[in-house]
């Protein structure tokens, strides 16, 4: 769950960083809109720390975060989890893909692949 950072946690964070985006580098003015963004996003292992998180500016921030969607979704096709195929078919019910097996022992016996038609052979 994505947690709502208070007025107080925003200005922390503003200040720690002098108010400069940090992707950008530009400063942030008084009636800039800006976002708290993650280094490391959550999904990939990222914390909420305040080490994790800097201030952007809302359009490169947008930028990150189509780039982060794509690295997360990879990210959990790749260990399975979270919608991954292999997690879909576990849900679905298919599992692995059993033989039926083979007979053991014993003569082979000659299916024909289609019925005779002719004169058999004296």
């Amino acid at each position: 769950m994505r947690k709502s950072f208070s007025k107080k946690d925003r200005a922390r964070i503003f200040s720690a960083h002098g108010g400069i985006c940090g992707l950008s580098g530009v400063k942030i003015k008084p009636d800039d809109k800006w976002h708290i963004e993650h280094r490391v996003p959550v999904a990939l292992g990222g914390s909420n720390d305040d080490e994790n998180l800097y201030p952007a500016l809302v359009e490169p921030h947008a930028v990150k975060t189509k780039t982060d969607v794509a690295r997360i979704a990879k990210a959990k096709r790749q260990s399975g989890i979270e919608g991954g195929q292999a997690a879909r078919r576990a849900k679905r019910g298919h599992g692995l893909i059993q033989s039926r097996g083979f007979p053991v022992g014993g003569p082979k016996q000659k299916i024909p692949s289609r019925p005779f038609r002719g004169k058999p052979n004296d």
